[in-house]
């Protein structure tokens, strides 16, 4: 497992910073449970775990890190499960960065967690397909093939 805690100011050197931790998982094998930290292997989909707050100050971090995954045909599943804040720059890790995705024919799946559920509703007013309430389900999805989005 990869792994970094990014304190980043890029958008405002006086702003207080927010800490965010960014975990990378590769699968095992493909069909089989997703890998402990520090596993990693070939099959299915890669785990970018982000846990703590997202707002401007890490946002682009965060896309960054899936961003090289997407372009490199990797299928990805953005981890957002323990997440206690996003800011709406952080929306795009959740809706822009599945559709780059379908633009590469690869699959992305965004879990998410109560505080980027209520960004959504206020927002959105709609979960995208490519939401889901827990890992194992979108791991299924992906074991379904169902996660290449739909135009």
């Amino acid at each position: 497992m990869r792994s970094a805690e990014f304190n980043d100011t890029a958008f405002n050197d006086t702003a207080p910073t927010t800490r965010v931790q960014i975990d990378v998982r590769e699968p095992t094998s493909p069909g089989k449970q997703l890998p402990l930290p520090g596993q990693q292997g070939p099959g299915g989909p890669t785990v970018v775990s982000v846990a703590g707050e997202v707002d401007a100050s890490n946002s682009r971090r965060i896309e960054s890190r899936v961003a090289s995954l997407i372009t490199r045909r990797v299928d990805v599943i953005i981890d957002l499960t323990a997440v206690s804040f996003m800011g709406s720059c952080g929306l795009w890790a959740v809706v822009g960065l599945p559709q780059i995705a379908h633009g590469y024919d690869v699959g992305c799946a965004v879990v998410t967690s109560d505080a980027v559920d209520r960004l959504l509703q206020v927002v959105n007013h709609c979960r995208p397909p490519w939401v889901f309430d827990d890992l194992p389900s979108a791991t299924k999805a992906f074991a379904a093939a169902e996660l290449r989005l739909a135009s």
